[in-house]
């Protein structure tokens, strides 16, 4: 039987240019979601955003949001068994 796992970390907000684009990175403060680890998560802003626009965007992010959660599908047996 199918179970959700939900897990949840500190989050903050980083900018990074590639090339024309300008990326918004989402920033756990730990690893601690299992789900994630060597994941990076990221959010490409539309094209003609600012480097300013982007800023103030990335203000009101760091200002309001301050975790993530992942849901995960988990079967109860390989849990079981796992532990």
């Amino acid at each position: 039987m199918a179970t959700t796992k939900i897990e949840k970390a500190g989050v903050c907000f980083g900018i990074v240019r590639q090339g024309a684009a300008i990326i918004v990175e989402a920033r756990p403060h730990h690893d601690t979601i299992s789900a994630l680890r060597g994941v990076q998560v990221s959010f490409e802003l539309l094209n003609g955003i600012t480097l300013e626009q982007a800023t103030k965007i990335l203000d009101v992010l760091n200002e309001n949001v301050i975790g993530m959660l992942v849901a995960t599908a988990s079967d109860n047996k390989t849990e079981a068994a796992a532990g």
